[in-house]
């Protein structure tokens, strides 16, 4: 299976002076926190009864560099150590495709604490829809906002950059992909939980009534506006539009997040995995100007510049990735760049809108025989 969902390069826009939402307010896999201590638990309260000298092992898939998991992961190390000892051998795996940044990686993950006891930080450089560990070797699997990206490109978009301008035929193929891929997912965290071990992800998704995130007012739809509307004033290629494509992510709705289990699927059964919980969650992104009504210049400024924020880190590798290498890298920066003032400028202009994001948090046990 070709590897083919970006490298989520967490850039922000505005350096020290603004910081990048996604990591310092996002830190969405803290959304699923109750979840995952409440697994965790479970998982302490089975081992206490066996042998503890065998390494507790968790991991991490969809990393990116690390910043958005990293106070619960050092949170689920202090539990283990706590209920168990200090000197408790923990493995943490850090997952991504081979293309990501490890170095940043590398950074964030030693650079935040100090070495506390037995720590082992292992970086698992591929695809997280195949199998990355052993059969029965984890204990505790943890995902946040990696699945929405599909392993491959099925498909161009023609009239737009995202699946919110896909068409059906386009839109088919997508939901196929994804429907594929979140079955290769859900089975390879299977086959490495050990029996009694935990997956518990929390996805950016639609919810069962077609509500999808919003975090500008008419949401992708808008966000693919700005790159058309570049491409028709000829600030782009028409090349570079159709390059500029969103194509491998897909909102998947809670019932098809349930789909592995409803389908009957025969390694689902073989496995002996349990399909605890699907929830979604309809998170508001939190600033104070976001709760200003009848905000005045000052306080509508501030806040497109968060809004800018929120979409930066993710966004722009779309959008300089999709530029043509015969530009400059000065020429490339100065589009991503207009690209960004003209959402500054819309967001200041509906300044009302308050940012909202659509999650599916999901569990999922391995059972003992």
């Amino acid at each position: 299976m070709s590897s083919f969902y970006p490298t989520m390069k967490m850039n922000t826009r505005f350096g020290e002076e603004v910081d990048d939402m996604y990591n310092i307010h996002g830190h969405v896999g803290n959304l699923s926190r109750a979840a995952i201590l409440q697994s965790l638990r479970k998982i302490i309260s089975s081992r206490l009864a066996f042998q503890t000298e065998q390494p507790f092992n968790i991991a991490d898939f969809g990393t990116a560099d690390g910043q958005a998991s990293l106070a619960l992961v050092n949170e689920i190390i202090d539990v283990i150590q706590t209920d168990f000892r200090k000197e408790q051998a923990i493995v943490v795996y850090y997952n991504d495709q081979p293309m990501n940044d490890f170095n940043r990686l590398s950074k964030v993950i030693q650079g935040d604490r100090k070495v506390r006891g037995n720590i082992y930080p292992v970086i698992i450089p591929r695809t997280m829809y195949e199998q990355c560990l052993p059969n029965n070797s984890l204990d505790l699997a943890i995902s946040s906002v990696a699945t929405h990206y599909m392993s491959k490109q099925v498909c161009q978009i023609k009239n737009g950059i995202s699946i919110a301008d896909a068409d059906d035929n386009e839109l088919s193929l997508m939901r196929e992909q994804a429907k594929a891929d979140w079955r290769s997912f859900v089975i390879s965290r299977g086959r490495e939980l050990k029996p009694g071990g935990f997956l518990v992800t929390m996805n950016i998704s639609s919810d069962d009534s077609g509500d999808e995130p919003m975090l500008v007012e008419k949401g992708a739809l808008r966000l693919g506006s700005f790159v058309s509307d570049m491409a028709k004033e000829r600030v782009i290629t028409k090349e570079e539009y159709l390059a500029t494509n969103f194509n491998s992510s897909y909102m998947r709705t809670p019932a098809e997040f349930k789909e592995p289990f409803t389908s009957a699927l025969p390694e689902v059964r073989e496995l002996r995995l349990e399909l605890v919980s699907v929830k979604s969650i309809k998170h508001y992104l939190q600033h104070p100007t976001f709760d200003i009504v009848n905000k005045d210049n000052t306080e509508k400024m501030e806040y497109s510049r968060r809004i800018v924020a929120s979409i930066y880190p993710w966004m722009h590798h779309v959008l300089y990735g999709g530029l043509s290498v015969s530009r400059t890298e000065d020429k490339k920066q100065a589009i991503v760049d207009e690209y960004f003032d003209r959402l500054q400028t819309y967001a200041f202009d509906h300044a009302d809108h308050k940012p909202y994001l659509i999650f599916t948090e999901v569990v999922i046990k391995k059972n003992h025989i």
